[in-house]
Formats: C-alpha cells, structure tokens, sequence
C-alpha cells in the first residue's frame, strides 16, 4: 500500500469512521460511522491483481450484509420499543469482526491482501465493532470458546503466514471477548496484540516471507533472533510480552470464576504455542537461500522491539495489579 494522497485521504476518513462508531450514543449514528469506515477501507484493498479484486469484493459483501442485519436491529428496536433484539446486532458485529462462527470470509479476504492492510483489518478495523459489543448485555462464554477452539485448531495444518495469522487473530478474538466487560483491559490487550502484528507483518514485508518455508535465514544475527522471539512472544511463551496479555486474561478468569472458559484458553494457547514454535524452529534452525544483504535492515527496529517485548513485562504486571 503506497502512502500516496488519495490513500491518506482514504486513512483519514476511516479513521474519522471509527471515531464516529465509538464516540456515538444514537445507533443511527454508529452505522453511519460504520459505513464510513467500510467505504474508506475498500479503496485501499485496490491492487492491480485479479485476487485482490476478488479479496475487495468478498470483504464489501460481507460488511454490506452485517450492516443491512445491524440497521434491521436497530430499525425494530426503534420501532417497537423492545431492546431485546440486541442478538441481531450481535451477530452482525461477530460478522464484521469475523468471529466464530461467522469466521470463513477473514482468509480468504486475507490472502489478497498487502501486509499492511491485514494489519489493519485484523487490528484497528475491529475497534469499532467491539466497542459496541461491549454496550450489548450479552454472554458471549459459547461463542469465546469456540472462537478460541477454531482458531487454534484450524492454524495447526497451515503454511501460508497469512492464514495462520489469520487464525491466530480469531484465536486472540475469544480472549478479547473474554475479557469484554472490562474496557480497560480489552483495550489493553488490544493494543498490545496489535503491536506484535505490527512487527511480525513488517519482517514478513520486508523479508519478503509469505509461507513458513521462506522463513529462513543464513546465520544467527540480530534480525533472526527478533524473528525468533517476535514468533514466540506472539505464541504466548513465558516471560515475553505475549504470554503477559494471556496472563491478565487468565486471572481476570479466575476473579469471575470463568473456570470452563480458562481451560479452553489454556488448551487453545498450547496448540496456537506449537505452530508459532514450528514457524520459530524453521527460522531459528534452517539455512537460507536468500540475498545476505537483506539481513541488517531492522537493526534498529530490532534492537527496540526486543527491549520493549523483554521490559514491558513488569509494567503489565504493575497495571494490573493496580486494575483489581
């Protein structure tokens, strides 16, 4: 995606969308936020190959029915006056968000997708929709795990890093569920997930690895040992900044007594641990066959990703701590 001015112009007005979506109190309001966040993101996912068209069409079709079945909720409640119709709009925004088990359309829409935009789609595309998820008085307990059980199950037989990315975020989405009734810990997980995307789709741009057989490089140096612990922090490895998130979550469990839910977490995070190995196996172990000079570029990126994914630890602990 080149940042030319039609694109910032693109940017700005999807953000303005979402900031419309969130800071709303009228449901009117909210859909018109949402549509303008639809028609913003769709420009960008313009690309001169027939299976970006395809990616386009798919994602606008499918927004376009969640948003017909969220305007068709909000239309009876007005109507009627009755608020207990609030599991249509559940199930539109669960579309949106492409939450189990509304979840097909997320990779097929990912693999014509630039890097970037995935991580837009997977990440600050999803703000909006949970946010008002987080307005409905719902219990989401059968659909967190079954998202969580799809997402890591379905990763396991993958090689393309886009779909396992994919999976790996309907995985993320349970948690995030999860953890919906407390703003301020969603919105930290959140945040924190979308940070370890960042990284992980900017080796892979600027590496140039779209399938886990491209994942390696010829000697041990700094940006494969960022690889490398990018892969495992994303899999939820003690002490790294992915497994605190998880960590959180996992307590915030047990303070409500979500026993069930906790074991399904904790059996889904060790099958989503094992592919995020095997990708960090292969980057760790195996030898290269690409251009050497590609090998310094992130010396820098490197160097503070580390820092930030070995030290952000105890402040997390810190905050929640202070979060009870």
């Amino acid at each position: 995606m080149k940042l030319n001015s039609s694109n910032i112009l693109f940017i700005n007005t999807m953000s303005l969308g979402i900031l419309m979506s969130v800071s709303s109190n009228n449901w009117i309001m909210i859909w018109c936020g949402l549509e303008v966040s639809l028609v913003s993101f769709i420009p960008l996912m313009i690309n001169k190959m027939m299976i970006s068209s395809e990616s386009m069409m798919k994602y606008f079709i499918v927004q376009s029915i969640s948003s017909a079945m969220l305007m068709l909720g909000v239309l009876i409640m007005i109507m009627k006056g009755d608020y207990n119709y609030d599991y249509l709009l559940l199930a539109s925004l669960m579309m949106k968000m492409g939450v189990a088990p509304f979840h097909n359309w997320v990779l097929t829409v990912l693999e014509g997708l630039d890097l970037m935009l995935i991580m837009v789609m997977l990440t600050i595309n999803k703000i909006a929709p949970l946010t008002l998820m987080s307005y409905l008085n719902q219990s989401y307990n059968m659909i967190i795990m079954i998202t969580m059980i799809l997402g890591a199950i379905m990763g396991l037989n993958q090689n393309s890093m886009k779909k396992i990315i994919g999976y790996s975020s309907i995985f993320n989405m349970g948690l995030i569920l999860t953890l919906m009734k407390n703003s301020l810990m969603w919105m930290l997980y959140l945040m924190v997930y979308s940070f370890l995307i960042l990284f992980m789709i900017s080796l892979m741009k600027i590496n140039k690895m779209n399938f886990v057989n491209q994942m390696v490089f010829s000697e041990m140096n700094i940006n494969k040992l960022t690889l490398w612990i990018n892969l495992l922090s994303m899999g939820g490895m003690p002490p790294l900044i992915g497994f605190s998130i998880k960590y959180m979550a996992m307590v915030y469990m047990i303070d409500l007594k979500l026993m069930l839910i906790m074991i399904t977490m904790i059996m889904s995070s060790l099958l989503v641990m094992f592919f995020y190995m095997r990708m960090s196996f292969v980057s760790i172990m195996s030898y290269s066959v690409t251009n050497k000079t590609k090998l310094f570029y992130m010396n820098e990126m490197s160097s503070w990703f580390l820092m930030i994914n070995l030290t952000l630890l105890p402040m997390l602990m810190l905050m929640k701590t202070y979060m009870v």
